[in-house]
């Protein structure tokens, strides 16, 4: 009996009860599932999320191990600098003095090197040397030496006792030598 009141009421009203409970069960349902496609897109995006999540700080580690080692590397390269500019301070002195005095190293070079000269005409032109000179190029001659010496080194005697063939095979080679 209540429930007839309450459908005769609700027609009054232009809805029949039977109708507005069904259609909000409907709704109710409708609802449902919404909320259900809306919490399974929800954790669907979590996941996803969670995924990027895992994958960026995999990658924030990664840099930063190469930040760390770029760092150590930039501490490395930086004492390496320190060290060069220290050296180049260090010979600073010594390649500002040959460049300063350049000019006096090369008067004292050219000095240096007519004394040298002069020295070496002097000792050559001394009669130690000339005998040192000529005991060494009688060495040479060997056992040609008394012929070349009686005759002149010029001469075919000597040429040909230095060649070791005769004088009429010497002579055959160098028909233009002394004495052929």
């Amino acid at each position: 009996e209540k429930m007839a009141q309450l459908d005769a009421l609700a027609t009054r009203r232009g809805v029949p009860m039977m109708a507005a409970v069904s259609s909000s069960g409907l709704r109710r349902q409708a609802a449902q599932h919404d909320y259900e496609d809306s919490m399974q897109g929800l954790k669907s995006s979590e996941a996803e999320l969670q995924e990027t999540l895992v994958n960026l700080k995999a990658t924030l580690a990664e840099k930063a191990k190469e930040l760390q080692m770029k760092n150590e590397d930039l501490v490395k390269t930086q004492a390496e600098f320190a060290a060069l500019e220290a050296y180049l301070l260090k010979i600073k002195p010594g390649c500002e003095f040959i460049t300063t005095h350049l000019e006096m190293r090369q008067g004292a070079r050219t000095k240096e090197t007519a004394s040298l000269t002069s020295a070496k005409d002097l000792l050559k032109g001394s009669a130690v040397y000339k005998q040192a000179e000529e005991a060494s190029h009688q060495e040479t001659l060997g056992e040609c030496k008394d012929i070349c010496n009686e005759f002149g080194e010029a001469n075919v005697k000597c040429m040909a006792c230095l060649a070791k063939v005769t004088v009429p095979g010497y002579c055959a080679g160098h028909p233009a030598a002394e004495g052929c």
